[in-house]
């Protein structure tokens, strides 16, 4: 008899465990959607800009699940030199030309990118 109650002791115990495990689940991660980058293709080194940086401002159509990782396709272009809550700068190496690809995600890996080209 003594066997039984343990079993039925461990018993409750796995299923209240189970019980609060489904109660407290994740939540879905309702309102997010693709995240967008502006500017979209901006142009540095060019004749009509001297630019060797931008700012990246990212943004979605309801909210942004922060912090949101940044990076680029090419390091040898250029890099992202500071990023903080929707906002990055990118950051032309000198003397590089081509096209680099910046991609942000935020923490559901939503994700959107930009094309940087260098003259």
């Amino acid at each position: 008899m003594t066997m039984n109650k343990w079993t039925m002791v461990c018993l409750m115990v796995v299923l209240s465990v189970m019980a609060i495990g489904v109660w407290t689940g994740c939540e879905s991660a309702g309102g997010t959607g693709g995240v967008s980058i502006s500017p979209a293709n901006p142009v540095l080194g060019s004749s009509s800009s001297n630019s060797t940086a931008v700012v990246f401002t990212a943004g979605v159509s309801d909210q942004l699940a922060l912090p949101l990782q940044w990076s680029v396709s090419n390091p040898t272009l250029g890099t992202i030199i500071s990023a903080s809550g929707s906002n990055a700068t990118y950051k032309a190496n000198e003397g590089r030309t081509g096209d680099n690809i910046v991609t942000v995600k935020d923490q559901y890996d939503n994700q959107g990118s930009a094309v940087v080209t260098q003259n």
